[in-house]
């Protein structure tokens, strides 16, 4: 799954009202970590959340849908990039080394994140991994973005490439970054260091000898 980590999947400079909306989603987000870190998800309400943000309501519900997308919805800056990428190539070069190229991007950008985004990864993964109601949430808004991506890979390649190499080539992609960003939590928890971008890499060429 990709995190969702704010300002750090796209290059494009945000302007003032931009800048202010990613700070209010930051706000929103670091205040559901604490309290679902504390209580549980399925024992707190978007009202606590808002109320510990120091935003109302509707101030919330205009940053996020429901309480599990605060912290585990998909990055939609990355999902731009993805969209950018795929609306600027042939669709007889829409293939998985551009997607994964793509990946890698975002993964770079995020390695050079401060240290306040690695913790709120970790926390994250951390409570995906022990609540059981946002574990569900992740996986529905993982396989949300996947069933989005893919359709806009076939509709690219369509007339060139089959539905089934749209769905192959994003699961694919998928599968191969899910296991990079789990392997790399694994060895920051035990301890040792840990490149992203090389666990990425690693991940891919076993990918590839499994498949071969």
């Amino acid at each position: 799954m990709v995190a969702q980590i704010e300002s750090t999947s796209h290059a494009r400079t945000p302007d003032l009202r931009e800048r202010r909306r990613q700070e209010t989603r930051r706000e929103i987000t670091q205040a559901a970590l604490e309290l679902f870190e504390l209580q549980g998800s399925a024992a707190t309400t978007v009202e606590e959340i808002a109320r510990r943000a120091g935003v109302s309501p509707s101030t919330y519900f205009r940053c996020f849908a429901t309480k599990e997308e605060s912290v585990c919805g998909t990055d939609p800056e990355f999902e731009a990039a993805l969209l950018d990428w795929l609306g600027s190539t042939a669709p007889e070069e829409v293939d998985l080394a551009g997607i994964e190229s793509v990946y890698e991007q975002f993964l770079r950008r995020l390695m050079a994140s401060t240290d306040d985004t690695w913790d709120q990864l970790l926390r994250t993964r951390r409570l995906i991994a022990s609540d059981e109601n946002l574990r569900a949430a992740a996986f529905a808004a993982d396989a949300l973005a996947m069933c989005r991506l893919t359709h806009n890979v076939a509709e690219r390649v369509g007339g060139v490439r089959s539905s089934s190499y749209a769905k192959l080539l994003v699961e694919v992609a998928g599968v191969a970054i899910r296991i990079a960003f789990d392997s790399w939590v694994e060895r920051v928890e035990a301890g040792d260091a840990a490149d992203l971008v090389e666990i990425y890499r690693t991940t891919r060429q076993e990918l590839r000898q499994i498949s071969a």
